[in-house]
């Protein structure tokens, strides 16, 4: 032996120092240890890797757990497109009658004047195109308009609040009227706030630019217009010599015209005024507006009296014809071409057809035909093709003694209830 000794735990007997087993008892005096297997190494990066997914698969679900529940805003200028229930929509702000996206939209204004431009928003469909307001708007909570100018614009705009409109291919899903005079200036933006049912909330932002214009007047003291020669002699003159974007204006003296005007190339306002007898200005032959650019052309507060044939108005821009008398033509008011222009305040008595449209273009503007008369004509009103869709009203209009009050081959929508009938 090479050492002591020592007794067995079990039964007591002495045994060396060393001994793993008692003879005695034969009871194993070293305790056993569990036989280890070998790990082969790539078991445990495996087992990092597999960990590392699961970490990432827990995370993502997270995320789009997040993603789901939790309400976005979404910004666009001019347009945006947004998906919803399995949808995708594109919106799109404008000044348009349709759903072209208008940025940045100029509108040019004289000093004197009052002005009112419509924002509207579009809602369509991404894959086909069509309109898709009506759907789109049962999700919408609310809708607002924000216009912001610089703090020291002389004149700021005021807006109403979006409407939903009843024909939104033609009108927008929803329209806001923006009013403002020649004096405003400079850029205006106009913010539509949506707040969806779900939560999220869309901005659309786009820019209406107000750039003024110089303005030329003649007048009978500056210039000789007592005869519808030296009138039109002054008209060719203003086409070859003024440029656009200048606007012209025409105070016409109240003198009768023996013979008809043409104004063709720009725009040309024609005021007319009356003396202390009563007399007004007066055309008794026919009067022909023919432009394609430029602004708005106005034709006020002028007779317009015929000797039972041809056309006592005709035009084709893009214009305003108020407080006008029609009489005594085959048909008083022809707006053609491709052009719109809106009667309001006139009076169309003894012609074969007193108002006729008859337009191929698309091109809307006013559709408030208000306060006019039509009185013994064989046809009072004549809509014969119509750009667009939008519902003209006659609010305040008189009908009486007329063949036919309305013909409407177009089957242009009209809204008639506040009109009078004779």
């Amino acid at each position: 032996m090479t050492g002591g000794t020592r007794p067995c735990p079990v039964c007591g007997a002495t045994l060396p120092s060393e001994a793993s087993f008692c003879p005695h008892c034969m009871e194993p005096l070293r305790p056993r240890r569990e036989a280890e297997f070998p790990i082969r190494r790539w078991v445990k990066p495996l087992r990092r890797v597999l960990f590392l997914l699961v970490l990432a698969a827990l995370a993502a679900a997270v995320f789009l757990l997040y993603q789901a529940v939790t309400p976005h805003t979404y910004d666009g200028w001019g347009e945006l497109t947004y998906h919803l229930n399995d949808n995708d929509y594109r919106l799109a702000v404008t000044f348009r009658n349709d759903a072209v996206p208008e940025p940045e939209y100029t509108v040019q204004t004289v000093q004197d004047w009052n002005y009112d431009r419509a924002a509207k928003l579009f809602v369509t469909h991404v894959d086909t195109g069509a309109d898709a307001g009506q759907v789109f708007r049962q999700q919408v909570e609310t809708i607002q308009v924000q216009v912001t100018q610089a703090q020291d614009n002389p004149s700021p705009i005021t807006w109403q609040q979006p409407t939903y409109q009843g024909d939104p291919a033609t009108e927008g899903t929803a329209l806001s009227p923006l009013f403002f005079d020649g004096q405003s200036r400079g850029e205006a933006e106009i913010q539509w706030t949506l707040r969806m049912k779900n939560g999220d909330t869309l901005l659309l932002r786009h820019k209406m630019v107000i750039e003024p214009v110089d303005v030329v007047d003649y007048t009978p003291a500056d210039c000789d217009m007592d005869t519808i020669e030296d009138l039109q002699a002054l008209v060719d003159q203003i086409q070859a010599e003024v440029p656009l974007p200048t606007v012209v204006r025409i105070n016409l003296p109240p003198v009768h015209y023996e013979g008809g005007l043409t104004i063709t190339g720009r725009p040309i306002n024609l005021y007319g005024t009356v003396d202390d007898k009563k007399m007004r200005t007066a055309f008794l032959g026919p009067v022909t507006v023919d432009v394609d650019q430029g602004p708005q052309c106005f034709i006020e507060n002028i007779d317009f009296r015929g000797s039972g044939s041809g056309t006592g108005l005709t035009v084709e821009a893009d214009g305003r014809v108020q407080d006008c008398l029609f009489t005594g033509w085959d048909t008083g008011l022809l707006v053609g071409g491709d052009d719109w222009a809106d009667p309001t305040g006139c009076w169309f008595e003894d012609n074969g057809v007193g108002f006729r449209f008859d337009s191929v273009g698309d091109y809307v503007n006013g559709t408030m035909l208000e306060g006019n008369t039509f009185r013994n004509n064989g046809t009072a009103v004549e809509l014969l093709r119509m750009p667009g869709a939008r519902t003209l009203y006659f609010n305040g209009c008189v009908f009486s003694g007329n063949g036919t009050d309305l013909s409407n081959p177009a089957n242009h929508p009209t809204y008639l209830s506040r009109a009078t009938f004779e």
